[in-house]
């Protein structure tokens, strides 16, 4: 029984800690939701793009390839996705986060087991001050693109030519402001940047190896029920690691304003960009840079896209959008066969049901001309079914 003290003080100690330190957070306040959809789309071609089932426009095959002059139908359901939220309170602040991801990688099989790998599309955590600030990272939309405006309803997500359609590795800081009846935003940001390969065949630009000077972008929105228009500029330094270790660098980037305006059942928008070297953050339109000798040709290029919504019911939309881009002509590299415009026609009819099922049914157009005059062009349908839960 000599140890009885050191007990009765241990249990003693024990109990003031209990009493003095702080109580725990409620588990209640964190919150963690599943969502995501299953998809099934079906999509018939007049010609083989050679990307499915989710084309871009610069996919489009030129007149004459006879081996890709071929219709073909495609059943896929890789566009599902899965998606974990959060959100918590810490001291006032409102913490968001998602984890998010689609089968749409290029990996497995089409013609037996189907299989597909996880592609990590979305993974970041903001938070939210009472004050209007604002941080985030991780993983989402690049900050040049529109997110918040001007974002047309399509069957397919891979949508007009003219887009900025990019996710980044990013680190954001804004601020959101109230003001005449909407929300000013003020944001910027760093985020991962790189060029295609195109020196040393030992450094991987792609993945960013070689690159020492991050994407830098800035953007203005202002958010209100009727109008929202935004501005935005991103720069960076291109650099690439040539044979034998020497470096070859050129200033790339892109500025773009979008605008939207919504009148009953009607919604108008519109989106354009200049990009001199930052090409990759547009989907499907062209090549960012060349090396040329020992020096990096930017390619540069205007784009933009245009678009209608009308609300025909509560739960039925019709939706129209037209896009165009257009590149410059590098003389030692960027002509010949290269594509030197794209245009692209969507129109589509949405309808939602049974509330979490929906269904939709596209028609699509793109034509592209090459430097050299030589046309192409491609006709698509495409049906889909979603259940979302």
């Amino acid at each position: 029984m000599r140890h009885a003290p050191l007990r009765l003080g241990a249990a003693l100690v024990a109990g003031a800690f209990l009493i003095v330190m702080p109580a725990p957070r409620a588990a209640a306040e964190l919150k963690v939701g599943v969502s995501g959809y299953i998809k099934l789309d079906i999509q018939y071609m007049d010609k083989n793009t050679g990307s499915f089932p989710s084309p871009a426009p610069g996919d489009t095959p030129l007149d004459g390839d006879k081996e890709r002059d071929n219709d073909q139908t495609i059943i896929d359901a890789r566009q599902s996705r899965l998606r974990a939220t959060i959100s918590d309170d810490v001291g006032g602040v409102k913490m968001s986060g998602r984890i998010e991801a689609d089968f749409f990688s290029g990996d497995g099989t089409a013609l037996s087991s189907n299989s597909r790998h996880f592609r990590l599309r979305h993974a970041f955590i903001r938070g939210d001050h009472p004050s209007g600030f604002f941080l985030l990272a991780g993983q989402t939309w690049s900050l040049i693109m529109n997110s918040d405006v001007a974002q047309p309803d399509l069957v397919d997500f891979n949508g007009p030519a003219g887009q900025i359609f990019s996710r980044q590795p990013q680190l954001v800081a804004g601020y959101r402001l109230p003001v005449a009846g909407g929300d000013l935003i003020l944001a910027g940001n760093v985020e991962k940047h790189s060029v295609p390969d195109l020196g040393s065949t030992t450094v991987n630009e792609a993945q960013g190896s070689g690159q020492d000077v991050p994407l830098f972008t800035g953007k203005v929105s202002w958010l209100g029920k009727m109008v929202q228009v935004e501005a935005g500029l991103a720069a960076s330094e291109s650099k690439v690691t040539l044979d034998g270790g020497s470096r070859a660098s050129e200033v790339a980037w892109m500025a773009q304003v979008s605008g939207q305006v919504n009148v009953g059942p009607v919604s108008v928008f519109a989106h354009y960009h200049r990009s001199d070297g930052l090409s990759r953050l547009a989907s499907g339109d062209f090549p960012t840079a060349f090396l040329v000798g020992t020096d990096i040709e930017n390619v540069e290029s205007d784009a933009w896209f245009a678009g209608v919504r009308y609300q025909l019911t509560k739960n039925t939309s019709l939706n129209g959008v037209f896009g165009w881009a257009k590149a410059d002509e590098i003389a030692a590299a960027f002509t010949g066969d290269s594509l030197e415009k794209h245009q692209s026609i969507h129109v589509n009819i949405i309808h939602k049901f049974w509330e979490r099922w929906q269904v939709g049914l596209e028609y699509k157009r793109f034509d592209v001309e090459a430097f050299n005059g030589r046309e192409g062009d491609v006709n698509i349908v495409n049906g889909a079914v979603w259940y979302f839960f």
